[in-house]
């Protein structure tokens, strides 16, 4: 019998304006909710959405979800032959023809749990500046592979379809685990997001805490004012949100 319960909530929000179709990110789990995912499709790259999609839904649904630059490197290769495969035959006029050639780019990351006993082991994988937040008590406990609002800027390494620049980002790679307890939470989130939590949980003025319960009791209307609330003040930039809330608690 297991000595955890996993519940898993997730959200996505388009910037202002847009239609969830145009949503450059992406969320995923396994069936079995032991692997969670989010992806940020870069919005200047060339099929941007779709790269999201793939890496999010495939990193989870992998055999054995990459964790490593090791394992990462030939499973990031096939990703992006994939995509490449999809582009043969379209015709394009010049400017996207030129984007194409540059291929796809997105930010990453991905979570794995896995029970070892009356224990919860916890390994991330990430590149680029979605995050992984773990809370415990209503506190950040880990964040990466950004771990404070001050670190995101507009130029973070991301996760390329092509090969010809993939060492050079694969070279960012961070990977991290540790043990999680009954009652920790942890948040994946796209950047936007992952900036705006870790300075209002860094202020502790009660925002951050006040998005977690929406998020935990699924009040995806109240989530989507908060965060309209908050772009309008400037507080959060408006951009694509995604979130997978991933909670831990004992097991029945």
């Amino acid at each position: 019998m297991s000595s955890f319960q996993v519940s898993a909530r997730q959200f996505i929000l388009p910037k202002e304006g847009s239609g969830a179709e145009e949503c450059e990110d992406a969320v995923a789990q396994s069936a079995d909710a032991s692997r969670f995912a989010v992806a940020d499709g870069a919005t200047e790259a060339f099929d941007a959405r779709r790269w999201a999609v793939r890496l999010a839904e495939n990193w989870v649904g992998a055999g054995s979800a990459p964790l490593t630059v090791e394992e990462f490197r030939p499973w990031l290769a096939e990703q992006g032959e994939w995509l490449r495969a999809s582009w043969e035959g379209r015709k394009l006029p010049w400017y996207a023809e030129e984007k194409r050639r540059a291929g796809s780019f997105a930010a990453f990351v991905g979570l794995r749990l896995e029970e070892r006993g009356r224990r919860m082991r916890w390994d991330a994988v990430a590149l680029g500046d979605s995050c992984l937040v773990q809370t415990r008590g209503g506190r950040v406990e880990r964040a990466l592979p950004v771990s404070s609002h001050a670190e995101f800027n507009s130029a973070p390494p991301l996760v390329p379809s092509n090969e010809t620049v993939r060492e050079v980002a694969l070279a960012r790679l961070v990977s991290a685990g540790g043990e999680a307890e009954r009652g920790d939470v942890f948040l994946l989130m796209s950047d936007a997001l992952s900036a705006w939590y870790l300075e209002s949980s860094s202020k502790r003025d009660g925002r951050a805490t006040q998005f977690d319960s929406l998020l935990a009791a699924s009040e995806n209307e109240a989530l989507a004012g908060l965060f309209r609330g908050e772009r309008e003040s400037k507080r959060m930039k408006d951009d694509d949100v995604a979130v997978v809330r991933v909670h831990l608690a004992a097991g029945p």
